[in-house]
């Protein structure tokens, strides 16, 4: 900009503010302690645009800003933690916030935006939604470690379903309900369920010694001298899974990262989408 223009706009500037901002001689300008003032917030103003319009820029390539997610309560025992700790590490801009929630409650979280991104039990979703296996696992049977059964190497599910069983509560669990009316009903055996509940609260009925339960063997890491964790012989070869589910208009362009590092929990992923 040439002299006279930004004279005319250093002018405009002293008519708009009330006041000079600058002291001028024939041999030299300097700032009025009303320009040094300007001088001081012009900075920390450029400061913090450059600041801002960084974060734009990280925020639009999903790589800074806040992430919500949804986490379900068994999520926090599976290798799923460790994909989340991945994800801040190549992500450390991005700002978790993660909201413990059960799985049923998820989807109605994910279309009101509370949350970005679900980590949940696969409970059936309505369009809309995106759903993709980011880990599955077998079911164990927790016992106490004083049951006849804590030092077998391997159990039937005739064996499981003879004894008084701890199940899953139908509203705070469906998929487990459901997974354990599935694996009984292909094996032709009715379990003697004794009562409902859920993760974790179940481990603690099981040490008490209400009864018995069927578990995903990431639960095996919970440390407790009272409990022990057996295989289960099931020949359907039942698995519980963990899913990501996000809205297919989701606007958080972190998702996507998140995804990606969900998937390295697991080597079997399946994509689900609703339209």
């Amino acid at each position: 900009m040439s002299q006279p223009p930004f004279s005319q706009q250093i002018k405009r500037l002293e008519e708009v503010v009330g006041t000079p901002l600058f002291v001028r001689t024939t041999r030299s300008v300097r700032l009025t302690p009303a320009g040094a003032v300007m001088q001081e917030h012009a900075r920390r103003i450029a400061g913090m645009t450059g600041l801002m319009l960084r974060a734009v820029t990280q925020a639009a390539r999903g790589e800074g800003g806040t992430l919500v997610v949804g986490l379900a309560p068994s999520a926090a025992y599976s290798p799923v933690v460790a994909a989340l700790h991945r994800y801040r590490t190549v992500y450390p801009e991005v700002e978790l916030d993660l909201r413990e929630m059960n799985s049923n409650a998820m989807e109605a979280q994910l279309r009101s935006r509370a949350i970005d991104v679900a980590v949940m039990r696969p409970v059936p979703t309505n369009d809309g939604v995106e759903t993709i296996e980011v880990f599955r696992e077998p079911m164990l049977l927790a016992v106490r470690r004083d049951h006849p059964l804590a030092g077998a190497r391997r159990v039937t599910l005739e064996q499981v379903a003879a004894l008084p069983m701890i199940g899953y509560s139908q509203h705070a669990s469906p998929y487990f309900r459901h997974l354990l009316d599935s694996i009984f009903s292909q094996a032709r055996e009715r379990p003697r369920m004794v009562q409902d509940s859920a993760i974790p609260t179940v481990l603690t009925l099981v040490e008490i010694g209400i009864g018995v339960a069927l578990v995903p063997r990431s639960l095996d890491q919970m440390k407790s001298e009272e409990l022990g964790f057996v295989p289960v012989q099931d020949r359907s070869g039942t698995m519980a899974s963990l899913v990501v589910a996000t809205l297919l208009d989701r606007s958080n362009a972190a998702v996507d990262g998140f995804i990606a590092s969900m998937l390295e929990a697991d080597q079997r992923p399946q994509a689900h989408s609703k339209t």
